[in-house]
Formats: structure tokens, C-alpha cells, sequence
């Protein structure tokens, strides 16, 4: 009776397969990282559109003007949406003080890298009681690490459209 002998991996051999396993994580790891970050913008451009769908349903369910602002903590306005936002009684605007309970808050924990600035002066967004916004078009832009990535235009008839940058461009 002949007695095989077991043969198993010298150490060079295992060093081998785990470096060429490392070589092609991090190859792999490049585009998981850039489809994570698009991720992460297109849900905040997704959950700013239903914001303001939000906002402008409810000016002409309550036939009552309407305040989007962003907001860092859920009570008070400030500049960056991708923080969260509130929406509020068009009544409130000018009164930070006496600012009522909000109609509806969001406070969102996004990436550090995102940040959301409305353009045009316009740190906030007004619709009235007929659904249109008021003054000219609002443009929220969606950037990460200091490129835009998307945005949501809110026209002055009220309408909400979103959509991908599709250029590099600076914020």
C-alpha cells in the first residue's frame, strides 16, 4: 500500500494569489467609488425635486403661499440644501424669531462631500396659493467634490425639473 502524499501551497504561492487579488480590488475599487458618489448625488437631486413637488401641492392644497429653504437642523432656514430643507407659511418670511412650527422638515445626513446652493440670490423658494413660484426661474445646484454633478430648476409656473450634469464643470 502506497501512501500519497499531501501537497499543499508554499507561502511565495499565497503571497502571489493575495497580491494579485489586492491588484485587482483596487482596480475595481476606482469605479465603485465614482458610482457610489453618483449615487449619492442623484438621491439628493431626487429627494430636492420631491421637496418642491412637495411645497408646491401643498401652496394649492392650502391655497396659501409657500416657503422652501434649506435648512442644517430641521427649525431654522439657512443656505446649503443638501442638509435638509423646510417648508413653511409664506406669512413667516422676514419673522426668523417668531418662525411657526413647519409645515414639513427634512434633516438629511448626506456625504460629506455633497453640498446643494440655490443660484440667482435666491436662497429661497416661494410658491403661491396658484402653484406658480414666485419671481424668474430657480436653479439649486448639486455639487460634489467641487464639480456639478445635478440640479433642480423650479420655473415660475411652478414647475420641478431635475437632471444630470453631464459635463465637468466647477462649482
Amino acid at each position: 500500500m502506497q501512501m500519497s502524499r499531501l501537497r499543499g501551497h508554499t507561502l511565495m504561492e499565497i503571497l502571489a494569489a493575495v497580491a494579485v487579488l489586492a491588484i485587482l480590488a483596487s482596480l475595481a475599487f476606482a469605479p465603485a467609488s465614482d458610482m457610489l458618489d453618483r449615487l449619492r448625488s442623484d438621491q439628493l437631486r431626487l429627494q430636492l425635486h420631491s421637496a418642491m413637488n412637495l411645497a408646491r401641492s401643498t401652496a394649492l392644497d392650502r391655497r396659501q403661499a409657500i416657503v422652501a429653504c434649506p435648512s442644517d437642523d430641521g427649525r431654522t432656514c439657512g443656505d446649503n440644501w443638501s442638509r435638509g430643507w423646510l417648508l413653511l407659511p409664506e406669512r413667516w418670511r422676514g419673522a426668523e424669531a417668531s418662525a411657526p412650527e413647519p409645515l414639513a422638515a427634512r434633516v438629511l445626513d448626506s456625504h460629506r462631500s455633497l453640498s446643494a446652493f440655490a443660484t440667482h440670490g435666491r436662497p429661497q423658494i416661494v410658491f403661491r396659493a396658484n402653484g406658480r413660484s414666485a419671481g424668474s426661474n430657480a436653479r439649486i445646484v448639486i455639487c460634489q467634490h467641487e464639480q456639478i454633478r445635478a440640479e433642480v430648476v423650479v420655473s415660475n409656473t411652478g414647475r420641478v425639473r431635475s437632471l444630470r450634469s453631464t459635463e465637468q464643470a466647477p462649482c
